[in-house]
């Protein structure tokens, strides 16, 4: 039944095109996640929630600093080089992939100096100590690296290359863990920065080894040139400084619960991990697909909320029973994924879950201040989200401990939800339909009972009823399936 709720029809429809695409990146995305799971299983073994714990901070730090210095170049950059794509003018083209190019460098480089600049405050600010300052400082290279491959990325993805794009992001994992468990296995702890070094180094070179290929370099340094990328740079402060938000809520939460245990952080990694990024295979196709499209109707108020109705429901229908089905076989997985160390993230990830849930609104919604242009709406949302993230964990974990973080995210989808409508509403004209807000609800019931389910029943009941469950929502989600292709 689940096959078939993801198979492709070959009339297509603006419901069927969402289908099509989305299954497409999701698939990408979840062979990604197979391949990464034994990385993170072999990686739990290895080093236990402690070692994962230093993991999650030195990366959430590193995606901190690449978010802080970039200017946004990875989002802005592939509008500009999109555009001159579009428009057939070869020499225009070559003119802004030099541009991104050069740019990428030079962001690379910031990067690299601000890092190095600032690894003793990050260290203060991760452990309470400076112990850590030579590991923060070993993090400038790889956030310089990422820059650079970020840029090749952005012409790919502008340039419409997605098997290449495809094959980048599949050996990228396989050389993440080519590269990284021998070394854990020598060296354990000690091993987690050469790692991430070496992973950069691998990252790096299938970008530009691709994208080199079907564009080779063409660099100049000069005034005008830096001069000519300026309006990437101010298109896209507004995704840096939204980047700077996310990142910055993202290490204080990592870091606030690595100062109380460095299991806990570990734990709360392996949860967010799971929900947030297991979960979100189906919200893959979302930047390439959906959000351009959106742009392009952006200006026609009846396009917009039809393109925003349409994606919240393709990705209603496809995640909910994959999330029914996640929350029933927790029990189970942790244990597979990870180790029986990791047991107590069960409760916490349930709860979770129902974040993801919320987010088949939120992100649809949220893609209308940027297909708007609307940076200020943008950023000023990004931070009453990021702020009420960290409210809600800081309480949840003081009240309910481990699993009041995974509360504490249900809770934010929830609150987020309500107000980001209610703002795209007023600002924008947005209307959902009676018809998607009541088939939302009724996936929301199948979580919410499923959640009730792993609460308060065990054994044979557990399982009777969680299969059960499953089937009612891949049946409903079947059925909506069926009904627009049907309609288109």
């Amino acid at each position: 039944m689940l096959i078939a709720l993801f198979s492709i029809m070959k009339k297509e429809s603006s419901y069927q095109h969402i289908f099509k695409y989305t299954g497409l990146f999701g698939g990408v995305q979840g062979l990604n996640i197979l391949i990464g799971i034994v990385r993170n299983k072999i990686i739990a073994l290895l080093l236990g929630p402690i070692g994962v714990g230093f993991i999650s901070i030195y990366n959430t730090a590193s995606v901190f600093l690449q978010n802080s210095t970039n200017f946004g170049l990875q989002m802005s950059g592939v509008r500009d080089v999109s555009r001159a794509f579009d428009s057939g003018n070869a020499d225009a083209l070559q003119e802004k992939i030099r541009i991104l190019r050069l740019w990428s460098l030079i962001v690379g480089g910031i990067g690299f100096v601000a890092t190095a600049m600032l690894c003793r405050a990050l260290s203060e600010w991760a452990f309470s100590s400076g112990e850590y300052t030579i590991e923060f400082l070993l993090l400038a290279p790889i956030v310089a690296m990422a820059a650079i491959a970020g840029g090749e990325t952005a012409i790919l993805k502008a340039t419409r290359r997605l098997k290449q794009l495809a094959q980048i992001s599949v050996l990228g994992v396989v050389g993440s863990l080519i590269v990284s468990v021998p070394l854990y296995m020598k060296w354990g702890n000690d091993g987690i920065i050469p790692s991430l070094i070496l992973i950069g180094i691998v990252q790096l070179l299938l970008a530009v080894v691709y994208s080199y290929r079907i564009y080779p370099l063409k660099l100049r340094f000069s005034k005008n040139d830096i001069l000519e990328g300026r309006g990437m740079i101010n298109v896209g402060i507004a995704f840096m400084l939204a980047g700077i938000l996310n990142s910055g809520a993202d290490f204080f939460v990592r870091t606030y619960l690595g100062d109380i245990s460095m299991s806990l952080a570990g734990f709360y990694n392996v949860g967010y991990m799971i929900t947030v990024s297991y979960a979100g295979i189906v919200f893959a196709a979302m930047e390439t697909d959906y959000f351009p499209h959106l742009s392009g109707v952006s200006n026609d108020t009846r396009k917009m909320n039809g393109a925003v109705k349409r994606q919240i429901e393709v990705s209603t229908i496809m995640i909910s029973p994959l999330l029914v089905m996640l929350m029933i076989s927790l029990p189970i997985l942790i244990p597979l994924l990870f180790s029986k160390q990791f047991i107590p993230v069960i409760g916490m990830t349930q709860l979770a879950i129902i974040a993801i849930q919320f987010r088949t609104l939120n992100l649809p919604v949220s893609y209308i201040m940027l297909a708007k242009g609307d940076s200020r709406s943008f950023l000023f949302n990004e931070f009453i989200y990021d702020i009420l993230l960290i409210v809600t964990i800081i309480l949840g974990y003081n009240n309910w401990g481990l699993d009041g973080t995974g509360l504490a995210l249900a809770v934010t989808g929830f609150v987020y939800a309500v107000y980001l409508i209610s703002y795209c509403s007023y600002k924008y004209d947005l209307e959902l339909s009676g018809g998607t807000i009541r088939k939302f609800l009724v996936y929301l019931s199948f979580c919410l009972s499923t959640l009730f389910i792993v609460m308060f029943t065990t054994g044979v009941l557990y399982w009777t009823i969680g299969i059960l469950m499953i089937l009612l929502s891949s049946l409903y989600s079947y059925r909506n399936y069926r009904l627009h292709n049907g309609n288109g």
